[in-house]
């Protein structure tokens, strides 16, 4: 079969224009649409999950909208019914006074009860939230870098013999936390002041 040079032109050229198409649909796979400096997490298209200063992070579980959500600071409970699908005349959410905090749980039951709670601790820290010293089981104190199983006991025994600590640097009574650690610990850990 003899094979013109027309056709081998036209051939190498679909071979370029393929292997281009291919090399430019794998460049813009690895960039992100929408980055932000220092390696922060690009906005959310949604406006509730936008993680920015001054904004709390909420977990919702049970209603039709289950997730994690970032509301601005003050945001009230009723102000977040309609994000987690509660009927708009529904007295259950409305609280006007009482503003959601960073963590916080809100639990939908299937008869539409709503609690309110705290995040676990593994979730909190993973979204960068710091967890209470006062509140946090030997297990949440494990999960923290740089607190082992061994110095979470040590910790929890601590608060025990103290009733409660009142600022992180209670810390430094326990073996092996010094003023290098104990820094360390301040962006995984917080003392929750009694209100």
């Amino acid at each position: 079969m003899l094979v013109s040079e027309g056709q081998k032109l036209g051939a190498l050229t679909v071979l370029m224009l393929s292997l281009f198409y291919y090399g430019f649909s794998l460049l813009q796979a690895r960039q992100p649409d929408t980055g932000t400096p220092c390696g922060k997490m690009s906005p959310s298209p949604i406006p509730w999950g936008r993680q920015e200063a001054g904004s709390v992070a909420i977990e919702v579980r049970g209603g039709r909208a289950e997730g994690i959500y970032f509301m601005p600071q003050g945001t009230a409970l009723d102000q977040i019914s309609k994000v987690v699908g509660m009927p708009e005349g529904d007295a259950r959410l409305h609280s006007p006074e009482r503003g959601i905090s960073d963590g916080a749980l809100l639990v939908i039951s299937p008869s539409g009860e709503v609690t309110l709670g705290e995040m676990a601790a593994a979730r909190r820290l993973a979204l960068g939230l710091r967890i209470d010293l006062n509140r946090a089981s030997e297990g949440d104190l494990s999960l923290v870098p740089g607190i082992g199983d061994r110095m979470a006991a040590q910790i929890v025994q601590l608060r025990l013999e103290k009733g409660a600590f009142h600022d992180l640097a209670d810390l430094v009574a326990v073996p092996g936390i010094k003023e290098k650690k104990l820094n360390s610990l301040k962006d995984y850990l917080m003392v929750m002041r009694a209100p």
